[in-house]
């Protein structure tokens, strides 16, 4: 069955072709004034929308997933460790270095130790240790001693008793435990026979 129409040719309704050339052939209507500015308004707040839902979706997505906090973790833990190594390093030298001084065989003196501390150290344990030609006057055959005491917050010193045993180098190292952190402060010591250097 063919239509006639005032727009246009005869139509079949069988003939789909003819209906698709048909249609071609009519004139486009125009566009209602601001339809283009109202269109294009519509798909930018639809897209900025879709945006901040997928914005928040992606935030929310990522801190629920254990790697996120797993990550901070680790990242955490390692701050933690640099800082606290960082730290001890920085806060104590590992040996203060003492002037060598000189004993005659069998002789008994009181080496002085100077020890300094950036802040008080309540019930700060000090251990001595001799070695090599010399000993702890007083401790036979203690080769350390070690006791507690208050150090106060700058310059503290220690007289140690020390006798010369032997002919050669010995060594005094007075060290200084408070807290976890440790000073150790070493002195030189060289004992000469006097029979040898009058020869």
């Amino acid at each position: 069955m063919k239509v006639t129409d005032a727009t246009g040719p005869d139509v079949s309704d069988d003939d789909p072709q003819s209906l698709r050339q048909a249609l071609r052939q009519l004139p486009t209507p125009e566009p209602r004034a601001g339809f283009v500015e109202r269109a294009l308004a519509r798909a930018a707040a639809q897209s900025r929308e879709e945006q901040a839902v997928s914005s928040a979706a992606r935030l929310r997505n990522f801190a629920m997933r254990w790697e996120t906090w797993a990550g901070a973790a680790l990242g955490g833990a390692f701050a933690a460790a640099l800082t606290f190594v960082l730290l001890r390093t920085v806060d104590l030298p590992a040996v203060s270095p003492q002037p060598q001084l000189a004993l005659t065989l069998n002789e008994a003196r009181n080496v002085d130790v100077l020890i300094d501390s950036e802040r008080a150290l309540k019930g700060a344990t000090i251990r001595v240790v001799a070695s090599g030609s010399i000993a702890l006057d007083g401790f036979d055959d203690e080769s350390h001693v070690d006791w507690q005491a208050d150090l106060e917050r700058g310059s503290n010193l220690l007289s140690l008793p020390v006798v010369a045993r032997a002919a050669g180098k010995g060594r005094l190292v007075a060290v200084i435990e408070h807290e976890g952190r440790t000073q150790r402060v070493a002195v030189e010591l060289t004992v000469l026979d006097p029979k040898v250097s009058q020869s």
